[in-house]
């Protein structure tokens, strides 16, 4: 019991840590896309995705996301080992509701039963568009392409910090952890794990605190500016046929 905490812990760290990467792969189709036409172009997806609760439509969504991400060289099985968790974690907070009100069997109502797949599936469709942008973009242009969208700085650079942050804690949070496992020189009971566990938080909070200072200084040594170099904008045949793909998604997702 004690070894599944621990590992579990340290699988959701991982996770979490990964969950914000940047891979970079070879040259792919979304990889070529401005990215301001990018986030323009998966925002609206993103939109038509999460505004019905019919299957049809967001499976169009859905399979639409995986058409891009096989042209954009992303293997599939990557893209299910970064969604996986925020689905099941979905999935756990939806199901209780089709044991509520139950009429149609024994123990389980079948409408709410399917709201809660298709709301599952509704997350899936979300995540997997959100992790394109995310494989395909460097954070960095992100940031630089909300700032030639005349956002507010303040907004842009929270987000940055936030972004930066949330590497640093979970990668405290794993050095913590592997730290603790490679002293240990047999098992643990209950008792004890509970104990580290404490002293460990303690720990965590401080040393992520004392780096996130040492991160908003850096930045604001910095000049807190977004200093990214985005390219000039250009309509180019990569950004057409990315704007042809995603009208023809949209058109497909309203004719169903």
């Amino acid at each position: 019991m004690t070894d599944l905490i621990e590992k579990s812990i340290k699988e959701a760290s991982s996770y979490f840590q990964n969950f914000f990467s940047q891979e970079y792969f070879r040259e792919g189709f979304l990889q070529k896309v401005d990215v301001r036409i990018k986030l323009i172009g998966i925002f609206i997806l993103l939109l038509a995705s999460i505004s019905t609760f019919d299957f049809s439509k967001t499976f169009t969504i859905f399979f639409s996301a995986l058409v891009l991400a096989k042209l954009s060289n992303i293997r599939i099985k990557l893209l299910l080992s970064r969604i996986w968790l925020f689905t099941l974690f979905a999935f756990i907070i939806v199901i209780p509701r089709a044991f509520m009100g139950v009429k149609d069997f024994y123990f389980l109502n079948f409408g709410e039963f399917v709201y809660a797949i298709i709301f599952t599936f509704r997350v899936v469709t979300a995540i997997t568009l959100l992790q394109l942008l995310i494989l395909t973009t460097p954070f960095n242009q992100i940031l630089a392409a909300f700032k030639s969208f005349k956002i507010p700085q303040q907004f842009v650079f929270i987000l940055g910090l936030t972004y930066r942050y949330i590497h640093l804690m979970f990668s405290e949070l794993l050095r913590i952890l592997v730290a603790r496992e490679s002293r240990r020189i047999k098992k643990t009971g209950f008792v004890e794990v509970w104990r580290f566990g404490g002293k460990s938080l303690g720990s965590f909070f401080i040393r992520t605190f004392e780096k996130g200072e040492k991160v908003q200084l850096a930045m604001n040594a910095r000049g807190n500016d977004i200093k990214s170099y985005i390219k000039p904008f250009s309509f180019t045949q990569s950004e057409m046929l990315f704007t042809i793909f995603v009208l023809f998604a949209l058109t497909w997702w309203i004719m169903i």
